[in-house]
């Protein structure tokens, strides 16, 4: 902690009705934080909840988390924190006392710290708060954000329990809401060299993109966070009252600020919820790059023709970027790219044109085009080879069976398990491949993008749950699959959070309705620390769209 006083052995109350006094004295670490800041752009949609840091060596990313609400409007502020100092008597403490601060007072909500106290046996009446860190670091972030809005405190014994966590939840869940933005106070991984925070960061952020609140509670105080509670409450009261789910913005460790080693380093994250979150234009932090994996993509057949009406094609453009905001994009291109598209070719041997298929590479953002699946080989090497050329030719980088993207923060493995191309083939990913996921710098994450599964099958069969598992031992922070043509239900956790899974992205562009197929896409945000956090976006069914066959707006002008 930066700059704090020595905490009393007894928390003082005010007198009569007046404030807890200043805790820090030097408003200028709180100011050049804010002016640090000032890069960070706000939700462009009212948040219900963000999670930040109380340590104040990470003050830019407090600032910069609150910042992201600045522009909401809020009735009050709901604010959890750990009991650092186990001054609680109960599970849970709050106060009916307001905060001066060096950049202003901030008002409690007294009458809602009274109604929670009487909804729940487990809140008691102290006053804490008036000297822990864990909420007075952020206090004057709020008065500089969100001047006038009251807060209602709410700190968490680390000796509480789940079922004292659930029925917390139940208690705030009134007062919560789309008016009540609730600021979780967390430091995530404590007391750790940072190779081995980076491990145990990895299984949280995987467990946060789950969504997992049994896997949640699983996770261990101090490894992984100073408060499971506080999370655990923030993330079930999101999901429970407003339906959002989090999206993790920033993930970083006390040995970035450090060119000497730590041995006892912490983590940090911000992270916002809302239940309307847009799957692009959110805010970007220093140090995260963000990707988006698609799944089948095939401009041949009726896809070819679909696309050629410039209508059409508006609308399609802009329904995939306002998945991935114009960002960096790889797919999974099904098929082989030819100059020249012969006459009579069979159904299933999937060939485009190579023209058209790097045009809406352009358009698009791709940046990269995975190879290892069924039909990179329909042509057979020659075909290859022209894909290939073609590829590069564009600057557009390609992998094909255990081959690797080299991306800034992230290692992408190209896998598949089965080829079509000639006799059918299963079963292909063995140990030698799966080998090829470990890699020998851990300080960046690795990503498998395999060719998996069972052609409009969402569910894993059992061959593909040991393959998971063994990529999993070798590493992997995640794993996203393609070939289904129906993209799965979302992301899922495997092995306490050691790895994130989305079993399949289904159909990106390829010429399958929604009356039998599905598209999504894979945001892979990785960050400098060496973690990453996966999130699944929903797509339109683009050949419908292309079609006309979907509900759509008149594209904006000049998106195309």
């Amino acid at each position: 902690m930066v700059g704090a006083p020595a905490v009393a052995a007894t928390p003082p109350c005010p007198a009569g009705d007046g404030n807890y006094p200043r805790f820090y004295l030097d408003a200028g670490q709180f100011t050049k934080a804010i002016a640090d800041a000032a890069a960070i752009t706000s939700a462009p949609v009212q948040l219900t909840g963000v999670t930040v840091p109380h340590h104040l060596l990470a003050a830019h990313l407090v600032a910069g988390g609150i910042r992201l609400a600045a522009h909401g409007s809020y009735d009050r502020v709901i604010v959890l924190f750990p009991d650092h100092f186990k001054q609680a008597r109960k599970a849970f403490a709050t106060t009916t006392y307001g905060f001066d601060t060096v950049l202003g007072r901030v008002a409690t909500d007294a009458a809602a710290a009274r109604r929670l106290m009487a909804a729940d046996d487990d809140v008691e009446d102290s006053c804490l708060a008036g000297m822990d860190h864990g909420i007075r670091a952020l206090l004057p972030f709020l008065a500089h954000y969100l001047p006038g809005v009251p807060v209602l405190p709410v700190a968490l014994s680390i000796r509480s329990s789940r079922a004292q966590w659930e029925g917390l939840v139940a208690a705030l869940a009134p007062l919560a809401g789309s008016r009540t933005l609730v600021l979780q106070s967390t430091d995530f991984s404590h007391y750790l060299p940072q190779f081995q925070a980076r491990q145990r960061d990895q299984q949280t952020l995987n467990v946060l993109a789950a969504g997992s609140l049994d896997a949640l509670a699983g996770l261990n105080q101090p490894d992984h966070m100073d408060s499971v509670g506080a999370t655990y409450v923030q993330m079930a009261l999101q999901a429970r009252v407003n339906g959002a789910k989090p999206v993790v913005l920033a993930s970083q460790n006390s040995q970035q600020f450090s060119d000497a080693f730590v041995a006892e380093t912490t983590s940090y994250l911000v992270m916002a919820y809302a239940p309307d979150m847009p799957p692009a234009g959110l805010p970007h932090f220093a140090g995260a790059h963000r990707y988006h994996l698609a799944g089948d993509t095939f401009f041949g057949r009726t896809m070819n023709t679909a696309l050629l009406d410039e209508l059409a094609a508006a609308h399609v453009e802009a329904a995939v970027k306002a998945a991935t905001g114009g960002g960096e994009m790889i797919v999974n291109l099904e098929g082989v790219l030819l100059p020249d598209m012969p006459a009579g070719l069979q159904h299933m041997v999937l060939a485009m044109p190579a023209a058209q298929a790097i045009d809406w590479f352009r358009l698009l953002n791709v940046r990269a085009a995975g190879l290892a699946n069924n039909h990179a080989n329909d042509v057979g090497p020659t075909g290859l080879a022209e894909t290939q050329a073609a590829l590069d030719a564009a600057g557009i980088a390609h992998a094909g069976q255990g081959e690797t993207l080299e991306l800034p923060g992230v290692t992408i493995v190209a896998l598949t398990d089965l080829d079509t191309s000639a006799a059918k083939q299963t079963g292909l990913i063995g140990p030698e491949l799966l080998d090829r996921l470990t890699r020998g710098d851990a300080s960046v994450p690795v990503v498998a993008f395999v060719h998996w599964g069972r052609e409009f099958v969402t569910a894993p069969s059992e061959r593909e749950d040991v393959l998971a598992e063994e990529m999993r031992r070798r590493g992997v922070a995640a794993i996203v699959g393609a070939h289904p043509h129906r993209a799965s239900a979302g992301v899922v956790q495997i092995g306490g959070g050691d790895a994130a899974v989305i079993h399949s992205l289904g159909n990106f562009l390829f010429d399958q309705g929604a009356d039998k197929a599905s598209g999504a896409l894979a945001e892979i945000t990785a960050f400098d620390q060496g973690t990453l956090f996966l999130r699944q976006i929903p797509l339109p069914n683009l050949y419908d769209l292309a079609l006309g066959r979907a509900q759509q707006d008149e594209p904006k002008p000049g998106s195309r």
